[in-house]
């Protein structure tokens, strides 16, 4: 498929793929500008409305102007295919520093990668959009050391009308939609989501970032659910006991499996974190 032509733009390397579908780094020939663009898998999107919901979902995503968020230039359809075309972000992926810090970051890195992060994805919050797909392979520091977020292609309007109720991406080829490390118990039950689905993965992220470790590793995609669901994560305090108390709590708090028990937003999850690196340094 490289070199071809997908609307007006051209194709020019793979660059990431999953069960939604697969980016490509492409040349806007319209605009003459390089950028991500995601073509999606919609074989799940059963009916006209579900259909046009999920378009109007993605072209939302285009009002999102932070700093930390990657831009979304369009959101359309081409030859029966959704399209997602993005900024597209050089730099490295968390997965990758996670990957070089084995036994965790340092306490300075992770507030430079995760306070940005947390306050991109409230201000995505605040105008009712979640993203549902954090992960580590979704955020990046870019070639000026910026934090981003990236791909939005699962975006989810929060409004009333379905009580963010998900049934249109539980399932595809049998196969629940997401990243199976970093996804809510909600999620990963098909039950309702709200914005606290998105505080649960970041305090996956932010886990995984201080010790290196997972929280619900395993083996495959459905015992790290059954993880999920079930499973208790071993106390950060024991992983890395010189981080201060205050912060092993907040990411603890991330992960409760009562929604309910969670921080009511990330902007609150925001304000925990710089409260309790103000304290650490009294």
């Amino acid at each position: 498929m490289m070199g071809t032509t997908f609307a007006h733009y051209q194709l020019l390397n793979r660059i990431g793929g999953g069960n939604t579908g697969v980016v490509y780094e492409a040349y806007d020939i319209k605009n003459d500008r390089k950028l991500a663009l995601k073509i999606l898998q919609n074989n799940f999107l059963l009916t006209k409305e579900k259909k046009a919901r999920f378009l109007r979902e993605l072209q939302a995503a285009r009002i999102l102007e932070h700093p930390a968020l990657a831009r979304i230039y369009e959101a359309d359809e081409f030859e029966g295919a959704y399209y997602l075309a993005m900024e597209y972000v050089e730099g490295q992926e968390y997965s990758d520093i996670i990957q070089h810090h084995p036994e965790g970051i340092p306490l300075d890195l992770f507030y430079k990668l995760m306070l940005p992060v947390i306050e991109g994805i409230a201000f995505a919050h605040e105008k009712n959009l979640a993203h549902r797909d954090i992960k580590p392979d979704n955020l990046k520091l870019d070639r000026k050391g910026h934090p981003k977020v990236l791909d939005f292609g699962l975006v989810k309007f929060l409004d009333k009308t379905d009580g963010g109720h998900d049934d249109s991406f539980q399932t595809m080829a049998g196969m629940v939609i997401g990243s199976a490390g970093y996804m809510s118990p909600e999620q990963a039950s098909g039950e309702p989501l709200d914005k606290r689905t998105d505080i649960f993965s970041l305090g996956i992220v932010m886990y995984e970032l201080l010790s290196g470790k997972n929280p619900f590793h395993a083996s495959n995609a459905f015992a790290t659910i059954s993880k999920i669901l079930t499973a208790t994560p071993i106390s950060l305090e024991l992983l890395r006991p010189d981080l201060p108390m205050e912060l092993c709590q907040i990411v603890i708090k991330c992960l409760n499996k009562d929604m309910v028990a969670r921080y009511p937003s990330s902007r609150a999850l925001y304000e925990a974190i710089q409260e309790a690196r103000e304290k650490a340094t009294e």
